[in-house]
């Protein structure tokens, strides 16, 4: 599950200063909060958010380029644009496919969507967001111990699955943590959330700055 602190609608990214660097991930490994560790970096990373089958999250992810421009990874769109792309234009994010309600993927009773990456030279960060419609119903994120695992497909796996997880049933949305591209992947947990009752996406400043409930409404599904 992710944790969360008070709400927060601008969180400092990766590039933020007092975080404690845990240098390389080797193996398997679990952040806290204000924590930032390295996975070497290969040709694929994927990234899987995972929660109970009993409900329906949906991830999506921010990917942001060195020219500034951010595009919206998603396998649905928002109430101002209905369209949605699953990939990027350059092929290198793809959401790999929605998981519905009772839709396990593996695991007994455990739903998992899933962001492939293939980090390019162009890419800055990649930002997941987790998120579950209000029409869904009442359920907080502590509740379904919703889960984000970074793995680099050599071993080493990030894992960000904070005790301190809100107990508010209305938050609909959270970042669990920035992604961030380099001469290795570096990984900061983020804990940023939305405000209760906002379905509005999270957006990227040019620095990388994450600001919730300033984007659009996410469609109700």
């Amino acid at each position: 599950m992710f944790g969360f602190g008070k709400k927060s609608t601008e969180t400092p990214a990766a590039t933020s200063a007092a975080v404690t660097d845990l240098g390389t991930a080797h193996g398997r490994i679990s952040l806290e909060k204000r924590q930032v560790i390295s996975l070497t970096k290969t040709p694929k990373i994927t990234v899987t958010i995972s929660w109970p089958d009993t409900t329906d999250y949906d991830v999506y992810a921010l990917v942001q380029y060195k020219d500034g421009h951010v595009e919206t990874v998603a396998q649905f769109g928002t109430k101002d644009d209905r369209k949605f792309t699953a990939v990027t234009k350059d092929g290198a994010v793809k959401h790999l496919g929605d998981v519905v309600r009772g839709g396990g993927t593996g695991k007994k009773g455990i739903a998992d969507e899933i962001i492939e990456i293939a980090l390019n030279p162009n890419i800055v960060r990649v930002v997941p967001v987790a998120y579950s419609a209000q029409s869904n119903g009442t359920g907080s994120f502590r509740r379904y111990k919703v889960t984000m695992t970074i793995d680099n497909g050599a071993g080493d796996i990030v894992v960000i699955d904070a005790k301190d997880a809100d107990k508010n049933d209305r938050v609909y949305s959270c970042v669990p943590g920035v992604i961030t591209n380099g001469d290795q992947v570096r990984i900061e947990k983020l804990e940023a959330y939305s405000a209760p009752g906002s379905e509005r996406r999270p957006t990227l400043t040019t620095t990388g700055d994450v600001r919730m409930d300033t984007g659009a409404t996410n469609l109700y599904k």
